[in-house]
């Protein structure tokens, strides 16, 4: 999954496998041909080996000479200073944060392999529950979505067949059940107490590549993106996201997003076409909602408020910019929540329930964190006046998309 433009809609250790050349070797002559294709590399490997192979023999020579000074030194051997070597492997909880949370949580990271009508693909999902002898994974559903059959590789690599209990288009998450009790569980965090630039490790199978850890920070809290599937050519808007510079790669969908203690925080679901180190993930409080509902075969209410709306930022993108925070009211949708509380286009939404909407809240996010039938205290300036206006959440309707 990468995204586009918003627009509401480990550490291993660096080994060098090469021989050091020898002082007494002499330096190689410069290269001044082009480089060699993949032929002329082979032919060079070969020359080099044979060089080497001289070498070797000359060594021989020199390798006695070398004996003899240091049989010739011997008597000073004993003030020779040595070399403390510690061979102990460090403890997992001395290794760092990235090491503590893949020993903790990787064994309940599988990899999910999916059959549709179009392929085969492939993303990451994570042991949320146990119940009898099935285990459930939560995953995206962008990863399953149009599955002709699942398969579940875990670490242990037992591959399960997999069956999707449920999905939600709306919010991208889905849950696949397998016929294994007993797989290790991940223990979910509270999302709504993440800082920016908090430390998280994203760990999932980018690529294929299985059990893959990467770490970063929390970037970003409350975004809004537009997502597209580049394979099936849909798109997405997903409110009220994490931005993460920890790597998040196609095949890394579904996997978790976890803080330093291990705990998910968030579904890796999306990364940036247009930039590096942006990738975005559902927060865990929305995620566990979501899969709850599933596993008992809930219907996902989604609730909704009826309003599009421009921030300051993309409205003085456009030549449009206000100078009051919040949100320009830009349509609100006939027999709405909002249209029934009074809210009018060109209002300026400040504040949803006492929480103010500037340092990128966003209202999605807010809305989310509430139920169908609650009502909302909302406060907007109109012509440069406070009005407080109040709002009785409604189902989503499926004209809304």
């Amino acid at each position: 999954m990468s995204w586009n433009n918003p627009d509401p809609t480990m550490p291993a250790l660096a080994t060098d496998p090469t021989t050091p050349a020898s002082a007494a070797d002499p330096p190689p002559p410069p290269v001044t041909s082009p480089a060699p294709s993949r032929r002329g590399r082979i032919a060079i490997l070969v020359a080099a080996l044979l060089l080497l192979a001289g070498v070797g023999l000359a060594g021989g020579l020199l390798g006695a000479n070398l004996a003899n000074r240091t049989t010739s030194s011997s008597s000073h051997a004993s003030t020779a200073p040595s070399l403390a070597v510690d061979p102990q492997p460090l403890a997992v909880t001395a290794q760092g944060d990235a090491a503590a949370v893949a020993a903790k949580l990787s064994p309940s990271v599988g990899t999910i392999v999916v059959a549709s009508s179009g392929g085969s693909a492939l993303g990451s999902g994570f042991v949320i529950s146990n119940s009898g002898g099935t285990s459930y994974l939560l995953t995206n559903n962008h990863v399953v979505s149009g599955a002709t059959s699942v398969e579940v590789v875990m670490p242990s690599d037992r591959t399960y067949t997999g069956t999707v209990v449920g999905a939600d288009k709306f919010d991208d998450l889905a849950v696949v059940s397998i016929a294994d009790g007993k797989l290790p569980v991940a223990t979910f965090g509270d999302s709504d107490k993440l800082a920016a630039g908090q430390r998280v490790i994203a760990i999932g199978s980018p690529l294929g590549n299985v059990g893959s850890v990467t770490t970063g920070v929390i970037s970003a809290l409350h975004r809004t993106i537009q997502a597209g599937d580049q394979t099936s050519g849909t798109q997405e808007t997903l409110q009220d996201v994490l931005q993460t510079d920890a790597s998040i790669n196609p095949g890394n969908s579904g996997g978790p997003l976890a803080d330093s203690a291990g705990r998910v925080v968030g579904v890796n679901v999306a990364a940036s076409g247009q930039g590096a180190n942006i990738g975005f993930s559902i927060p865990s409080n929305i995620a566990r909602r979501i899969a709850t509902d599933l596993i008992n075969h809930q219907p996902i209410v989604t609730p909704f408020i009826g309003v599009g709306y421009t921030d300051p930022v993309n409205a003085a993108s456009k030549g449009e910019p206000y100078t009051q925070p919040g949100l320009r009211i830009t349509t609100v949708a006939a027999g709405s929540p909002a249209a029934g509380a009074g809210v009018q286009v060109g209002d300026v939404l400040t504040s949803v329930d006492g929480r103010a909407l500037t340092n990128g809240q966003t209202l999605g996010g807010i809305i989310q964190s509430h139920a169908v039938g609650d009502t909302l205290t909302l406060v907007v300036l109109r012509s440069n006046q406070s009005v407080t206006l109040h709002v009785t959440l409604a189902a989503r309707p499926a004209s809304a998309g």
